[in-house]
């Protein structure tokens, strides 16, 4: 297989990858070759490995580059890009497609389930807090002093309350975020490490 039929198939291979990322990886390999000092007529796969084979090593390389800038940026944001590099990896891996699939349903499922909690416990942090806010507004139009201070300390405990649900649920989905990106992390390393040990 000669450079351009190599590069054209491992673009091919990477389509689905972020625009960047991809032209990054094309333009890397298309040196990297240059640098071979190569004859014309020799065959590309024997010094890389096949366009698949180097494909599944750049989503992977990459998955875990973007797993790195999460965890020093410390935020949520670019998660479901690291997600959706994951699935490409998993898509990317030898193993049949059944299996990719289910694993992807298993994956879609799990983030479904804790999203939904999370996002439980926001509505309730945040309905906590208006519903704190309007019994403090009500506590003005109690009859007495005594009924006044009551419902106002009622109101503003609901409000903490609130703001407790709301603080937790932000640590919750950190903690969470960054669980995931650790286990990502620490498999795509156990597989580099093995494949290092098989080299």
């Amino acid at each position: 297989m000669d450079k351009q039929t190599f590069l054209q198939e491992l673009d091919y291979r990477l389509r689905h990858m972020p625009e960047e990322d991809k032209l990054d990886a094309i333009e890397y390999y298309s040196e990297y070759i240059d640098d071979l000092n190569l004859p014309p007529d020799s065959d590309i796969c024997i010094h890389l490995g096949s366009p698949k084979e180097v494909a599944r090593q750049i989503i992977a390389d990459t998955t875990e580059k973007k797993i790195d800038e999460q965890q020093e940026k410390n935020t949520t944001k670019g998660f479901g890009s690291i997600l959706w590099l994951v699935i490409l990896g998993i898509f990317a891996s030898p193993i049949a497609l059944p299996l990719a699939i289910a694993a992807i349903v298993l994956i879609f499922a799990g983030v479904v389930t804790i999203g939904s909690i999370i996002f439980a416990f926001g509505v309730s942090g945040f309905a906590c807090v208006i519903s704190g806010i309007l019994i403090t507004i009500v506590s003005l139009t109690a009859a007495g002093l005594a009924q006044k201070f009551i419902v106002l300390g009622c109101g503003l405990f609901v409000i903490g309350l609130g703001i407790m649900f709301l603080l937790g649920t932000a640590a919750l989905a950190r903690a969470l975020v960054s669980l995931i990106s650790s286990i990502i992390k620490k498999r795509l390393l156990k597989k580099k490490a093995g494949k290092a040990q098989v080299a």
